[in-house]
């Protein structure tokens, strides 16, 4: 006779909220995932070359700005030099990366022909896709535990219309995203952290970073002490000279890579010049008296021909161009009608920090100015750029709108991870704070707003998870009340589920 079996109920584990700590690793079958990144940059490429050939259209004025006629100098045999401030000669207004990017292009297609402009679009393009594939591994390396955030980190990436549309534009901001990107995901996923190669690496891509955008050279003490953190757990014995052994590495390479560029700018100017010579002018256009923390002075009829187009969107896009083109810079209201007089005599660094030394005296002058200023920029910043007609286009406006909302939401859900994202925090808002009290510009933003895209991930993922739990209840509501097939009851079968 068998002992009667008693209904024992399985033990369930209460139920933990998603965001109250780290979940568990899914893991991605390495098929799966190929196929997923690779259909992930097929549409990042396929909608920026949409973009590019949508809007193209000739234009009568020069799209790569400094960038283009220093290239043309060089291929004219005049070195790397520009008119600027008044004085025709060697320069370093810009970083040497962009000018020597265009040179081949220029050289094989015409110097600022439209087969040279298209050209270096499509390769911007292809940069943009791998930028896309650097966020979701920034993602991943920031927070491994969440693989999903990798996806739609991406996702944001690929669609976000602030990044298709600056493949078209001939700057450095894409650039110095990507490479920025790339650098701060090595340096968190500490590859081959156990030798120099890792850091030698890094260090490459720094010194890279500061020939094309030294302002972001802002990021790599941040860098530095990722990988001096990287270090320490790695061993945990280790001495602090020990794990400083990496962040030595990183910086030295950098330094040897960007070298060149300093001995030259000593032997054009007569004097060490960072990398580039601007920063007290630039300081200057973000703070006179008459600035209006940018580097341009609005003007009304910019926005009328903003408005002036035949619908379609390279028309659209000419109009916006011609309204840009019509806004002033401040140099031209400022110093221009004088004739750079002030700085007859002067090389190139010291026109430069007379102009940051006026800027000052004026801040000193009025403080309060200042502190509006300062505020308005990081409006700007954070924003929209109220000096730039581009700016006013409702698809920037609408996507900028979106994409801070789901990053202060992502942010807020994303606080029991703050010690893995804290280096995506610190690059942000340093870069942030400095354009916030210097000069800002719409295309300041967008090296760091990748960054973001995985704060934006983390919006996303809490308001997917929301709608699937709202989703969950209706269907199973809908499931309780469904009759019986013998009586009018709830079947045993659907309440179940």
């Amino acid at each position: 006779m068998q002992a009667p079996q008693r209904n024992v109920q399985p033990s369930i584990p209460p139920k933990v909220p998603d965001w109250a700590g780290p979940a568990p690793v899914v893991p991605v079958a390495p098929c799966a995932g190929w196929k997923g990144l690779a259909l992930l940059a097929g549409l990042a490429l396929g909608l920026r070359l949409a973009v590019v050939f949508l809007l193209w259209s000739q234009q009568d004025r020069p799209l790569a700005y400094e960038h283009g006629r220093i290239a043309e100098n060089l291929l004219a045999g005049r070195g790397f030099s520009i008119e600027f401030l008044g004085v025709e000669g060697p320069t370093s207004q810009q970083a040497p990366f962009y000018p020597l990017l265009l040179v081949p292009f220029y050289a094989i297609l015409g110097p600022g022909s439209p087969a040279a402009i298209l050209a270096v679009q499509v390769l911007q393009c292809l940069a943009g896709t791998l930028l896309v594939l650097a966020v979701v591994w920034l993602a991943w390396a920031l927070v491994p535990q969440r693989p999903q955030w990798g996806w739609l980190a991406g996702l944001v990436a690929a669609v976000y219309p602030t990044h298709l549309y600056m493949v078209t534009h001939l700057q450095v901001a894409l650039w110095a995203a990507l490479v920025l990107t790339v650098l701060l995901a090595l340096s968190v996923s500490n590859w081959r952290g156990d030798s120099w190669r890792g850091p030698g690496v890094a260090g490459i891509l720094a010194g890279l970073l500061l020939l094309i955008e030294p302002i972001l050279g802002l990021a790599l003490p941040i860098v530095a002490a990722v990988w001096w953190r990287n270090a320490r757990r790695s061993e945990p014995g280790c001495s602090v000279y020990q794990a400083l052994k990496s962040p030595l590495i990183v910086a030295a390479v950098a330094v040897v890579l960007i070298a060149p560029w300093m001995v030259r700018n000593r032997l054009v100017h007569g004097q060490w010049v960072f990398i580039k010579s601007t920063f007290g002018y630039a300081f200057w256009q973000g703070n006179h008296p008459l600035s209006w923390g940018t580097d341009k002075i609005p003007k009304a009829s910019a926005e009328t021909i903003r408005r002036q187009h035949d619908g379609t969107l390279s028309g659209m896009n000419r109009a916006l161009w011609e309204a840009r083109h019509e806004t002033l810079y401040i140099d031209d209201v400022l110093l221009k009608p004088n004739g750079y007089r002030e700085f007859q005599g002067l090389s190139e660094p010291q026109r430069s920090a007379l102009l940051g030394r006026q800027a000052w005296a004026a801040i000193c002058a009025d403080p309060s100015h200042y502190g509006r200023l300062c505020l308005a920029r990081l409006r700007y910043f954070l924003l929209f750029d109220e000096t730039n007609p581009k700016a006013a286009n409702l698809v920037y406006r609408v996507s900028t709108v979106g994409w801070l909302l789901l990053a202060v939401l992502g942010l807020i859900a994303s606080r029991a991870c703050w010690r893995q994202l804290w280096p995506s925090y610190a690059v942000f808002a340093v870069v942030m704070l400095f354009h916030a009290a210097v000069i800002v510009s719409v295309r300041f933003r967008i090296p760091v707003e990748p960054l973001s895209f995985v704060w934006t991930a983390a919006g996303l993922d809490l308001i997917l998870a929301g709608a699937r739990r709202i989703l969950h209840a209706g269907s199973w509501r809908t499931s309780a009340t469904v009759p019986g097939p013998d009586r009018g009851e709830s079947s045993s079968a659907a309440v179940a589920v």
